[in-house]
């Protein structure tokens, strides 16, 4: 049976991704691994499918399997909603059905979203670099939530060491990491349940289901269901149980995340505190002893409902199986034409009242708004949907003010929640600490928005210089950055004289790069120099001791750490230069002629500023070697040899930028042996041994 059940897939994939799953980059290479390579990848392509209902096109679109993938076959990102999603997918491929997942599997998986997190593109190959915007905007949020997802066609589960290497990867994030895994049994289901336009069949036992009839005018039930219902329901369909809806799951969204807590503490309540979910069926069959058959079914609203649900099932099912859910199950036969059509738009159009529009209620709002108007001719918008100030020097909104007094109180614990979840300040607790009602007033508040103003630009202004960890802690760190900094300010710097308070911004831009330096030292230092910067960001306790280590080092007139040679891009460029990485390779003879080459650009600036433009032509990042030692890179576009720094500066010049002293060794790969710098370094390396 299991080698019929491989046969069936193969067939559905050749049927599927036929002319949509590329295999050209394998052109000199047997028909034999031609075949098995697009089997793989077509295999990462339907696990993309399954977990995100994307069509076929686009799922083929982000496998990236070839030379230099980095152990990772797929990725995919979802930035439809404030907390992105991203999967990452290995897939393994058996025609007999009998593919395994190893522990070196799991290892190259980890290792290679470890490179994604750390924004290290460079060393993956040119099939990544179109999603490179949107997989930088999701990972620099640190409301992420990646999964990781081992595909294999074969039916041994994960052995328990390689299920140890992504179980103990998970546990370092905590809630952002998750692992799901697809198996053949897995892909066997998918099929049966087809893979473009699905006719879903939903059953409910009578045990787990008590409604009432509505024969008039529709035929619909309405009632109650069961959490652990509910929960194989998505456990079996995934995002096909959503085919009529709106849209897929948000992922464990902030409110998600609630839903999820509400379960797993309070599951005998839920129902009191949750709208429920709506089924559309084709039809609805109850049986003699009230088992419900739901043919053509698809869940209209509620789809983050049925999401949490699964997602708590996962944690504690026992628990959610005390859960009972609210549920409206309608028939479409005999249904007037589009009905289906106005149930789905009229369910999804409710405005959700957010916990920002209780606070703007708060006394000490109200106050302050007419203060910044009566003494500072100011605007300070409290609700949601209220005309925003015509500039930013006329005032300023709730959020921003929350978010500033946040990064400028003494305990981090407020900074972290703004960066987390800005939402985590509505609770009443946080707000009157950050608005305490008689020593709130309109003057501090707007000198703090404007500190915090002056770090985020100061952060924009000096972010070229920095790289690495350096350069995600400032992307992903401004607030912690600024919580540092405001604490570096003079005693009472919200209380000086007008005349001079311009004395205040001046001092930011020195503390913001003594910050940064201080904060990536102390998170090498804490948690070694391969931890995931980004790790800080979800963990309070280390947020807090990172920002308590910093201001200790920073106390009085202490000079700063050093900031590490390797997160500075002029020490960086520096090093390439010293290389003489053509002059190296010349001499040694390490490149063919007609070495084909990619560039990838430094991440940061220059990446965001090339990518789309690489992205619209692929030529454009592809040279090859020719003997020619001071132009040694004939361009795919024009056919004519350039200098690697001199193909670098005249292509950011072609993508509309400004030319800036750069070192194109850096840049340009050879896939699979690393950067010009990269090689020529291992051959001054082994002359040096040699030496020995």
């Amino acid at each position: 049976m299991t080698a019929l059940h491989a046969q069936q897939l193969e067939h559905a994939l050749d049927e599927q991704f036929t002319g949509i799953v590329a295999v050209d980059d394998l052109s000199k290479f047997e028909q034999r691994i031609q075949r098995s390579s697009f089997l793989s990848r077509s295999l990462a392509a339907l696990a993309i499918r399954e977990f995100t209902g994307y069509p076929l096109q686009r799922c083929a679109e982000f496998v990236i399997d070839s030379f230099g993938d980095q152990g990772i076959d797929a990725v995919a990102v979802d930035l439809a909603s404030e907390e992105p999603q991203v999967w990452v997918v290995q897939a393994k491929w058996s025609s007999d059905g009998t593919a395994t997942f190893s522990k070196d599997a799991a290892l190259d998986l980890k290792n290679g979203l470890e490179l994604l997190i750390a924004r290290e593109y460079q060393c993956f190959n040119a099939k990544l670099t179109p999603l490179i915007p949107d997989l930088e905007r999701a990972l620099s949020n640190p409301r992420v939530q990646i999964t990781l997802l081992p595909a294999w066609a074969g039916t041994q589960p994960m052995g328990a060491e390689a299920k140890g290497v992504l179980d103990r990867f998970c546990a370092e994030y905590e809630d952002s990491l998750r692992l799901r895994i697809l198996r053949l049994p897995d892909f066997i289901r998918i099929l049966r349940s087809g893979i473009a336009e699905p006719q879903i069949k939903l059953k409910a036992s009578a045990s787990a289901v008590d409604v009432s009839p509505i024969k008039d005018p529709i035929l619909a039930y309405h009632g109650t269901i069961g959490g652990a219902e509910v929960a194989r329901w998505y456990e079996v369909n995934h995002h096909r149980l959503f085919q009529r809806n709106i849209r897929n799951p948000l992922g464990v969204t902030a409110v998600n995340r609630t839903l999820v807590e509400t379960l797993r503490r309070k599951p005998k309540y839920f129902w009191y505190f949750n709208n429920g979910i709506t089924v559309l069926c084709d039809k609805v069959i109850m049986g003699p002893r009230g088992d419900l058959e739901m043919e053509g079914a698809s869940i209209v609203n509620g789809a983050q409902t049925v999401a949490s649900i699964h997602e708590a099932y996962q944690q504690t099912p026992d628990l959610v199986t005390r859960a009972r859910i609210g549920v409206r199950i309608i028939s479409l036969t005999d249904c007037p034409e589009g009905f289906d059509h106005d149930v789905t738009r009229t369910t999804n159009t409710q405005n959700r009242v957010e916990p920002q529009d209780f606070i703007a209620l708060e006394k000490v709002q109200q106050q302050l708004r007419d203060d910044f108007l009566l003494r500072l001719r100011k605007t300070y918008v409290l609700r949601r949907g209220e005309e925003p100030p015509q500039s930013k020097d006329d005032g300023c909104n709730l959020r921003e003010a929350a978010t500033a007094l946040a990064c400028a109180h003494a305990s981090p614990e407020l900074s972290f929640q703004a960066n987390v979840d800005i939402d985590l300040l509505w609770d009443p607790k946080q707000h009157h600490r950050l608005f305490p009602l008689h020593r709130t007033d309109a003057v501090k508040t707007w000198r703090t928005i404007l500190v915090l103003r002056e770090v985020e630009r100061q952060i924009g202004v000096q972010r070229p210089q920095w790289e690495g960890r350096a350069g995600t802690l400032a992307d992903l760190g401004r607030l912690l950055i600024a919580h540092v900094t405001f604490q570096r300010l003079p005693r009472g710097w919200q209380e000086i004289p007008e005349a001079d308070w311009p004395t205040v911004p001046a001092r930011v831009a020195p503390l913001v790069g003594a910050s940064v330096a201080t904060l990536i030292h102390w998170i090498d230092t804490g948690y070694g120099p391969k931890s995931q910067v980004s790790s800080i960001f979800r963990n309070a306790e280390r947020y807090s001791d990172v920002a308590g280590s910093a201001l200790a080092t920073l106390q009085g007139d202490n000079q700063p750490p050093s900031l590490s040679a390797e997160y500075r891009a002029s020490e960086r460029e520096g090093h390439a230069r010293k290389a003489k990485a053509v002059t190296v390779i010349f001499e040694n003879n390490a490149l063919e002629e007609g070495t084909l080459l990619e560039f990838r650009p430094v991440p940061g600036r220059e990446q965001q500023q090339l990518t789309p433009w690489l992205t619209a032509d692929p030529r454009r990042a592809r040279a090859t070697w020719t003997r020619n030692r001071r132009n040694c890179l004939v361009w795919a576009v024009d056919g004519i040899a350039y200098s690697p720094t001199g193909l670098a500066q005249k292509m950011l010049v072609e993508a509309g930028h400004q030319s800036k002293p750069l070192q194109g060794t850096r840049r340009w790969f050879v896939p699979q042996r690393g950067s010009l710098v990269d090689i020529a370094d291992r051959l001054r390396q082994e002359a040096e041994e040699e030496e020995e």
